[in-house]
């Protein structure tokens, strides 16, 4: 909510909130450079229309990466405004927003390693016919990066047995639920938060399980999750969260069991009083005797007919 998605901008905002990981999207070019981006075509979050109109529904891996530089993708974000963060930006963040471009994960993992921060990503689109190659591209590029191994969090599927063999030292991430025959047993995961019971959550983290959900904005949420036992959360909203120091409705043990106290004694005399009333008020009182106007109206309605 403070920079434009999948920027060093981005990054840099997420090392002043103190996160632990960033995470991101990577996809590869057509001359074979990883770099950040989310969609498949550039449209969204770059001026590649007005750079590039004969090739803007292009899909981002079509394009090579001298192309991919001259695009704008950080002017978007206060043209739209996806978020109401945006109106109060700094003139400094909204002139560094201008600015920005199209990174590369060279570019992304030095910046990372200076920071001294995790991240997590995943490799764009699974289906491509050269994805092989964006595997390798991809390992290639941590490796020359001089990251510690320990910081980088593989999140994709697709040839997982082979980036395990080739760079054994990365943080294998699954984007799935455990299953009954498990080879290997997982150690991290990233499931939307929709997806977890707060059964399985603690279940997950009681086998050493860790548990990253995602999309998670709302300190409400948060609180939810938190108290669930998860391990950490994804979210757009760091400068939110990172304010919170504890579950929003967090009670001291005094108050909350002086609470369940006043509960069951109020429970208790309710109960009481309702079993007084049965005992002192007849719920069924017997016929009330028939007044002399009942008397009289019958003795009439009697003579009337005969």
């Amino acid at each position: 909510q403070l920079a434009p998605e999948n920027t060093l901008m981005s990054l840099r905002k997420a090392v002043n909130c103190d996160v632990q990981v960033f995470e991101t999207d990577v996809m590869v070019s057509a001359d074979g450079v990883p770099f950040l981006m989310h969609d498949e075509e550039l449209l969204r979050t770059t001026n590649v229309q007005a750079v590039f109109p004969e090739r803007a529904t292009f899909n981002s891996t079509a394009f090579n990466w001298t192309d991919l530089q001259q695009l704008d993708a950080g002017s978007w974000f206060l043209e739209r405004r996806p978020f109401p963060t945006v109106q109060s930006l700094s003139a400094g963040d909204r002139h560094e927003a201008t600015r920005q471009r199209i990174p590369s994960l060279e570019q992304t993992l030095k910046e990372a390693k200076q920071s001294n921060i995790s991240i997590m990503f995943d490799l764009r689109p699974e289906n491509h016919s050269d994805y092989q190659s964006f595997v390798n591209a991809t390992l290639r590029v941590i490796l020359q990066s001089g990251i510690p191994l320990q910081q980088v969090l593989w999140l994709p599927d697709g040839f997982r047995e082979q980036v395990k063999q080739q760079v054994p030292g990365l943080q294998q991430v699954y984007g799935r639920k455990r299953l009954q025959n498990e080879k290997e047993p997982l150690l991290q995961v990233n499931l939307p938060y929709q997806d977890m019971s707060s059964e399985e959550i603690r279940q997950y983290r009681q086998d050493n399980i860790s548990v990253n959900l995602y999309v998670v904005n709302q300190p409400w949420l948060f609180s939810v999750l938190w108290c669930s036992g998860v391990s950490s959360v994804t979210t757009n909203a760091c400068q939110v969260l990172k304010e919170m120091k504890h579950p929003i409705w967090l009670l001291p043990r005094s108050t909350y069991l002086m609470i369940w106290i006043v509960v069951d004694c109020v429970s208790f005399l309710v109960i009481l009083w309702a079993f007084v009333l049965l005992k002192y008020v007849d719920p069924f009182p017997p016929p009330r005797a028939e007044s002399e106007t009942d008397v009289l109206l019958t003795k009439i309605n009697s003579l009337m007919q005969e």
